[in-house]
């Protein structure tokens, strides 16, 4: 069975004309063949003649509707696809959303069997984000967030997940992460958000950002590491903003 589904994955990568041409070749070689065993038994004399007549008839009568067929295929898995995609990503970041967040995270915490945790999580908001949408118009607004999604995967590996939870909140999941790594990474994302307030040019109004994090422990749920990251991100917001508060311990310099 895994032999039949590695020859069908690399069917499905072939061109649609070439996945038609395989098709009509096999009905060609199945109406010959079933032609072959009853010429052979009843009309032998004419067996050459219509042998080739099948097979003409056959590849007048598959290859289109092979085509057809698999064209449609085609068509069917690739809006499957597109509607699988948008329904995990934020249609504005293009970072994943709080469903696909909740889900890819929660299940890799469940899994993590590491003595020191899965990882850690980061909580972001962009503070005073109102102001900009009230001085500048939501269009602005949504520029300055898809910068900071931008901001956010430069600063993250491949292996990490962002997502943007809600309005101007994001959530990122570094795996396998220490504090101190966090930390550095939370770092890298304040730094590149002050650079956004420059290439947009937007005045006195800057654009930073509050950041709490939170190291997930063996046994913890997803839940639980969200209100740790969450009451983070409290202490950063009501100490200053625009800084790094890390399992409520004292905020770092900003």
């Amino acid at each position: 069975m895994a032999r039949a589904d590695r020859v069908f994955e690399k069917f499905k990568t072939m061109p649609i004309w070439c996945q038609s041409c395989l098709v009509t070749l096999a009905a060609v070689l199945g109406s010959d063949s079933l032609t072959l065993a009853f010429y052979s038994i009843f009309f032998s004399d004419r067996l050459a003649l219509d042998l080739l007549l099948t097979a003409l008839i056959t590849i007048i009568v598959a290859f289109p509707i092979a085509w057809l067929f698999l064209d449609q295929h085609v068509k069917v898995e690739r809006l499957a696809r597109e509607l699988r995609i948008a329904s995990q990503t934020d249609s504005l970041t293009r970072l994943a959303n709080r469903r696909e967040f909740m889900a890819s995270v929660g299940a890799a915490l469940s899994a993590s069997d590491e003595p020191a945790g899965a990882g850690a999580v980061l909580f972001i908001d962009a503070d005073h984000f109102k102001r900009i949408n009230d001085t500048y118009g939501h269009g602005v607004g949504d520029e300055v967030l898809i910068n900071l999604g931008e901001a956010i995967m430069d600063s993250i590996r491949l292996q990490d997940v962002a997502a943007r939870i809600g309005g101007e909140e994001f959530a990122v999941f570094l795996r396998l992460a220490d504090l101190d790594m966090a930390q550095r990474v939370a770092e890298r994302i304040r730094v590149l958000t002050h650079k956004i307030s420059e290439s947009m040019d937007l005045g006195d109004i800057g654009i930073t950002v509050s950041i709490g994090i939170a190291r997930h422990r063996k046994g913890q749920t997803l839940d639980d590491v969200l209100r740790t990251a969450d009451r983070s991100l409290y202490v950063a917001k009501e100490t200053g903003r625009d800084r790094i508060v890390q399992d409520l311990c004292l905020p770092a310099a900003a």
